[in-house]
């Protein structure tokens, strides 16, 4: 069986062809992306615009092209919190479904925490977890004990969202770092949960991003999954990053696609999580939302045809 799995998140559009093999595991085809900043306009007044509408639809178009010619069984269209969060969602799902003949699914925000740790889960060797997503619209955190999903949740904060309402200035002000925090705190208070002795699981676009640039930085040559990345290194790179200007930041190779204008964003809400964590450092997980959506559709369909037959 094949599966195409198409993800429209805040800062990209994302796909993945999958194929199933024995006991409900998966090889990837193939992949790619294309930055759609869809949060950008979230983020300040919780509407897709016309632009942004079209824009998606002619990504969608030019990557159910590309599907074709993988002759895969199902195409899942997900979206995640950008869509989530827009007032005008109905839109965007009415004309995906009239110029791709595609149903558009809007991940919730309990089932986008649920599927990062089933990705988790089925990827890393690690009963206890506490698994950070850091994405454009939204973060999830999840925390799994004994290999059992005990917490999980989305805050509607990511890093378009931090970036683009707080740190506005070309280099950032000590004020608008104050009040960046400030706000991701308010969303953190509660969580008394994050205390609990665990493994601290990264991933997301934000986490992908550090690994990659601290990965060729070290000209570490293994791959990203499973590498480890320390809290001062994390400080140490948000304080060079903080200091450059956009300018300089994208000519980062990682950053180029468009990051760059919302790396801060990203690591700050990395960064004050991890504060209120006992961990000193995070393991980088490559897989996240659309693969734990993958295995989670695979096992539901081994499970049918067991039942079936």
């Amino acid at each position: 069986m094949k599966l195409a799995v198409i993800e429209i998140g805040s800062n990209s559009i994302r796909t993945s062809i999958y194929k199933s093999s024995k006991k409900n595991r998966f090889k990837t085809l193939d992949r790619w992306r294309e930055p759609v900043r869809l949060g950008k306009s979230i983020a300040q007044s919780r509407l897709l615009t016309n632009e942004q509408i079209e824009e998606t639809i002619d990504v969608l178009k030019e990557f159910q092209d590309r599907i074709q010619k993988f002759d895969v069984d199902r195409t899942s269209l997900i979206a995640t919190a950008a869509v989530r969060l827009a007032k005008n969602q109905a839109q965007l799902i009415f004309a995906v479904l009239k110029e791709t003949g595609l149903q558009l699914e809007v991940i919730n925000e309990t089932e986008e925490a649920y599927y990062d740790y089933v990705a988790v889960r089925n990827t890393m060797r690690i009963k206890d977890a506490l698994i950070v997503d850091v994405g454009g619209g939204s973060s999830e955190i999840s925390l799994a004990k004994k290999g059992r999903l005990k917490h999980g949740l989305s805050i509607p904060i990511g890093a378009i969202s931090i970036s683009d309402v707080y740190l506005t200035s070309d280099p950032i002000k000590d004020q608008e770092l104050m009040k960046a925090r400030k706000a991701i705190n308010g969303h953190l208070s509660t969580l008394n949960w994050m205390q609990t002795p665990a493994i601290f699981v990264g991933l997301g676009g934000t986490m992908r991003a550090l690994a990659s640039i601290l990965n060729r930085e070290g000209k570490k040559k293994k791959t990203l999954h499973n590498s480890i990345i320390t809290y001062e290194q994390i400080d140490t790179l948000f304080e060079r990053l903080l200091h450059a200007t956009n300018e300089e930041r994208r000519k980062i190779k990682e950053l180029s696609d468009g990051r760059y204008e919302v790396i801060l964003g990203g690591i700050l809400i990395l960064s004050e999580i991890i504060k209120k964590t006992p961990s000193k450092q995070i393991r980088f997980s490559n897989f996240g939302v659309r693969e734990g959506y993958v295995f989670n559709y695979f096992y539901k369909a081994n499970k049918m045809m067991k039942q079936a037959n």
